[in-house]
Parts: C-alpha cells; sequence; structure tokens
C-alpha cells in the first residue's frame, strides 16, 4: 500500500491495512514518517520515503512527498502481489504496470473522472483543484508530471479515468455519488465509510439534552476562533446542547464566555457523537459526511475549498442538509439554518435510505474480499 501524508486520503485506508494483516497476509505500508505509529497499530509494516529529509518545512513535505512515494514503490515494489493506492497518488497504475503487478485504486472522495474533476475547479476556489479551471495550465503540469512519473498520459484526467485499474473502490455510496451513471458497475465499488472496528474513547453525555448539535470543521477552519465565537454566539441559550471540537490552534480561553449548554473539546470521538447527534455541522470533508450519512445525521455544510463545496451542493440538492456559504455567515444565519432542518422532519426522512445503505456496504472489509477474489482469480489465469 501506498499513500500521500494527508489525513483525509491515508486516514480511511488504515483500516483495509487491518483487515487484510488480520486475515493473514503481509502488509508494506509506504508513507511519511508522521504516519508510522498509525501504520504500524494496524499491524502492517511501515516504510518510510526514500528521501525525505525531517528538515523540510511542511509545505516542502507536501511537494517532496509525491516523488519520494515513487521512488520508494518503483524500489521495491516488484517484490509484492500487488499494490494498492489512494487516488491522489495518481502514478499508483502506471508504476504497477512497470512493475508487473496488479493495481487497486481507492477514492477518499468521489470517484473521479473529467465531469467531476470540472465540478471541482469550477466550485473549489483556490486550492488544489483550481488547476482544473484553467485547461492550458492543466496540460502543461500534466506533461511535466508525465515524463517525471512515467504516466501513459499527458492529461491528468485521461490518465485517471483512461489508465485506471480493473477494480476501484470509493468510501461512499453509490447514491451520493455525483454523475453516478458514469462508472460501471463491474470496475467501480461503493463500499461506505470506512468505520469498521475503530476504537474510540468514551465520551460523557450525561450534562447533555437532545437536541444535541455537533460542530467540527477540517484545519483550514479549525484556526479560527472568530468561527467559534459564530457557533457560541448562535446557539448561546437556545433548547439545544452544542458539542465543538476545537483543534488543537484555537484554545478555549480565546472564545469568551462559554454558556452551560455549550461544551467545548480539542478533540472529540466522532462516530460515537455522530450517532447521538440531531444535525452536524461540518466542513464538508468526505470522511465526515460518510460517517454522518453512516449515522443517519443530517448536516449543515459550511465548505472551504477543494471537493467541500461540491460535496456541500451535493447534501442540498439530495435533502440531506444546507449549504451555507463561509464568507456570509453570521450567528442568526447558523441559528435559524440549525432551527430549520431540527424541526422539518424530511432531512431525518431523506437520510434514512443512505444510512441503511452505507451501513450495508461493507467498508473496508468488503474491499480486502474483493482484492482477494482478485487475486486469486488473476494467479488462477496465470
Amino acid at each position: 500500500m501506498v499513500n500521500l501524508p494527508f489525513s483525509g486520503h491515508t486516514n480511511p485506508t488504515l483500516g483495509l491495512a487491518k483487515v487484510l494483516v488480520d486475515l493473514g497476509h503481509h502488509v508494506s505500508y509506504i508513507n511519511a514518517p508522521d504516519w508510522k505509529e498509525k501504520i504500524e497499530r494496524t499491524g502492517a509494516t511501515f516504510i518510510p520515503y526514500d528521501d525525505y529529509p525531517e528538515t523540510l518545512s511542511p509545505s516542502q513535505k507536501e511537494i517532496k512527498s509525491w516523488s519520494a512515494a515513487y521512488q520508494t514503490v518503483q524500489r521495491i515494489g516488484a517484490n509484492f502481489d500487488c499494490l494498492i493506492y489512494e487516488m491522489l497518488f495518481l502514478p499508483g497504475k502506471a508504476l504497477a504496470d512497470q512493475l508487473g503487478i496488479p493495481a487497486f485504486r481507492l477514492f477518499s472522495t468521489f470517484t473521479l473522472n473529467e465531469k467531476v474533476l470540472w465540478d471541482f475547479g469550477r466550485t473549489g476556489g483556490w486550492y488544489m483543484t483550481a488547476i482544473f479551471r484553467y485547461p492550458r495550465l492543466c496540460r502543461l503540469f500534466s506533461k511535466v508530471i508525465q515524463k517525471k512519473f512515467g504516466l501513459r498520459y499527458g492529461d491528468i484526467a485521461k490518465e485517471m479515468v483512461n489508465n485506471a485499474p480493473n477494480l476501484n473502490f470509493t468510501y461512499t455510496v453509490r447514491d451520493f455519488q455525483i454523475y453516478p451513471n458514469e462508472f460501471p458497475d463491474a470496475n467501480y465499488k461503493y463500499v461506505g465509510p470506512a468505520i469498521g472496528d475503530r476504537v474510540e474513547q468514551d465520551f460523557d453525555f450525561s450534562k447533555m439534552t437532545k437536541p444535541i448539535i455537533y460542530i467540527s470543521l477540517g484545519t483550514l477552519l479549525n484556526t479560527s476562533a472568530a468561527f467559534f465565537r459564530k457557533c457560541i454566539n448562535a446557539f448561546r441559550d437556545e433548547p439545544v446542547s452544542v458539542i465543538i471540537s476545537i483543534g488543537k490552534t484555537v484554545k478555549k480561553e480565546q472564545l469568551g464566555e462559554i454558556p452551560d449548554n455549550i461544551f467545548i473539546y480539542p478533540f472529540v470521538p466522532q462516530l460515537k457523537i455522530l450517532k447521538r447527534a440531531s444535525l452536524f455541522i461540518t466542513h464538508g470533508g468526505m470522511n465526515s459526511v460518510n460517517e454522518a450519512l453512516y449515522y443517519g445525521t443530517p448536516m449543515l455544510v459550511i465548505p472551504v475549498g477543494n471537493d467541500q463545496p461540491r460535496v456541500a451542493q451535493q447534501i442540498e440538492d439530495l435533502h440531506l442538509g444546507k449549504y451555507l456559504k463561509r464568507k456570509t455567515l453570521t450567528p442568526s444565519i447558523l441559528k435559524d439554518n440549525a432551527k430549520m432542518i431540527l424541526q422539518d422532519t424530511s432531512y431525518e426522512e431523506n437520510i434514512i435510505p443512505f444510512q441503511q445503505k452505507s451501513q450495508a456496504a461493507g467498508g473496508n472489509a468488503a474491499i480486502a474480499e474483493m482484492v482477494l477474489s482478485e487475486l486469486c482469480h488473476i494467479e488462477e489465469k496465470a
């Protein structure tokens, strides 16, 4: 297995490593040194990137990780029976072909093709996906990485779509996928969120009364004390209990007086809380959204960039929650929209089929079963 050192792309795949190890298979997982402890906890063998100095800044590490991951797989990959990679590691299939081993691809966001990438580029703001808004720039970048990583096509989207593994797995349900009919059932499998046997710490709900609103945002918003103060002002003394996960950057002392109905923590056991929450206020990261679908929790989505605006739009289009713009957000807008979702039972009713399908989809256990079956089939043919 190989991945790039980004939480949203690596976290859902850790359970797959554990399932395969528990079934008696040897898994080596290539990633940055920061992921050593989490990977080794799965029972997999951790392999750090080649040529990846500890002295790099966070932004340098992000740039360096692509080539470092590539070099490491290129050096050791031929000794393995297959390569499992997450979609952000674009050269995965081309590299597996060079090594003469089968490849399997994981999607931590929607399954991607030209149409989906265009949507991301159009809606994602000035983030990584913005490159798809500019065809000339995208072509130039594609040519550079084609040469560097031995890709089959000089076009990122074509490489993703036309040089795809036989089996691709997406951590959501097909009903939530945008343009689902563009992805053949035989090659694209939807397995729901990577929840499995995730172990979380206990959490004390004894001082909370229903309905419970849970607020947790990605790292780009978790640096904003002003945003959390808006949340506190929105729900101050309202007949709800509010759990806010503020992360490690913002300190509780920056948030002013905390009313008795609002509970502030650096981190919380998200699955335990989603199981009880009546509303989830989120940035729209796909892992969090799919976990909310799994527990049937309607959402208010305040996206930042990349795939999040398109995820938010899909939630609104399917009547599973509402899409709120960060720039125009006020405490009253937040409170009014939260009240609307809590009082309108149609949101909860609409999410039930997604909950049922998510819980039946199989997650990482289903991926492991299909990967092993395909490898047996390949062996028999050989």
